[in-house]
């Protein structure tokens, strides 16, 4: 017991278990004050960028750690921005964990904080997208960088647009900071709305020091960033030389499409199409093997498959969107995830 008067107080822990998604640890706690009691809990891990044969990565509880994910939008067929009850968060959770994955980036979205609570207590981590600022052009933000314009880029924003970005941010920043699962932030995803990445990257890195920032997912990169952030979708993955950690935040978006289990019957979404789970599942072990484990063996730090579930016309998710069918096989998928943590282990620990 500690007794303490303000609204500080600094307890010292002897061999502190550190939370991890293979270990998910945390400490209860309990907060009384005369006849009042509130019990909550904290976790203890670290997040930052180390050196590790000849490469920057980044590190989680001072090992290198090889970050393997899944993009998560956060949209479900029974309530759309919500699922109909908080076993849907649990339920999405689980099911990439069971299928080897130890992160998810939660894209363009804010979930209500029991999505967060889940993902600290079932060990999940968390790269979170801040929203969107302002209106997307497929010439600009899409087009154009997807066949060679990939630098160079930003947006005007007004007072206003820039006021409320800000202040979104410094929200979510706040509002997430006791949570261990969260450990990186994006600031602007692929070019929407992107104004002014070096006073976001600034402002929002003084604000937080304990994360690691994405400034620019995808294109129209800065230097003002503590990683180099790639979309790769119709070319081959290949190794890069960049000096700081490499992440492959969004790649793949294979589909296939389970009519019976989908939003719509005429429109289908994706960035290469398959007829039978079999070659969808073939496929997607086929890209981690001869794409990703090399990429990863010599520096590749984090990787973000496309996606979680289908989405109303989107169809490149592991689950439908009605969440009834898992489209590959559990253990397959586990096991290349598997061999990936490893080769990245032997190489950067």
């Amino acid at each position: 017991e500690y007794y303490f008067k303000g609204e500080k107080i600094r307890i010292d822990i002897e061999n502190p278990i550190l939370w991890s998604p293979e270990n998910p640890y945390l400490y209860p706690i309990t907060v009384k004050s005369g006849q009042d009691e509130i019990e909550s809990y904290f976790g203890l891990r670290t997040i930052e960028v180390v050196e590790s044969n000849g490469k920057k990565v980044m590190a989680l509880n001072g090992k290198p750690y090889f970050f393997n994910g899944v993009l998560d939008q956060g949209y479900f067929s029974d309530g759309i921005y919500l699922p109909a009850t908080e076993q849907g968060f649990i339920d999405d959770i689980l099911a990439m964990k069971n299928l080897g994955f130890n992160l998810l980036r939660k894209h363009i979205k804010f979930e209500p904080e029991l999505f967060y609570y889940y993902c600290d207590k079932l060990g999940m981590l968390v790269f979170q997208d801040m929203i969107n600022s302002g209106k997307y052009n497929f010439v600009i933000d899409t087009a154009l960088p997807t066949a060679f314009l990939k630098r160079g880029i930003t947006h005007r924003a007004n007072k206003k647009r820039r006021e409320q970005f800000i202040k979104t941010c410094d929200c979510i920043i706040n509002a997430l900071y006791n949570h261990p699962s969260v450990v990186y932030y994006t600031i602007f995803n692929e070019g929407w709305g992107q104004f002014d990445a070096k006073g976001n990257y600034e402002r929002q890195k003084a604000l937080d020091k304990t994360r690691i920032f994405d400034t620019t997912s995808g294109w129209f990169k800065s230097k003002h960033t503590d990683v180099e952030s790639d979309h790769v979708y119709f070319k081959k993955i290949k190794p890069k030389n960049y000096v700081k950690p490499w992440v492959l935040s969004e790649f793949g978006g294979y589909s296939f499409k389970i009519k019976e289990h989908s939003f719509n019957l005429n429109k289908t979404y994706g960035y290469k199409h398959f007829d039978t789970a079999k070659d969808f599942e073939d496929a997607i072990v086929r890209l981690y093997q001869t794409e990703i484990l090399p990429c990863a063996i010599k520096g590749l730090n984090a990787s973000v498959l496309t996606q979680l579930s289908d989405v109303e016309d989107e169809t490149n998710g592991f689950l439908t969107y009605d969440r009834k069918v898992l489209k590959v096989n559990k253990e397959r998928i586990f096991e290349i995830n598997k061999k990936i943590q490893q080769e990245f282990a032997k190489n950067f620990n």
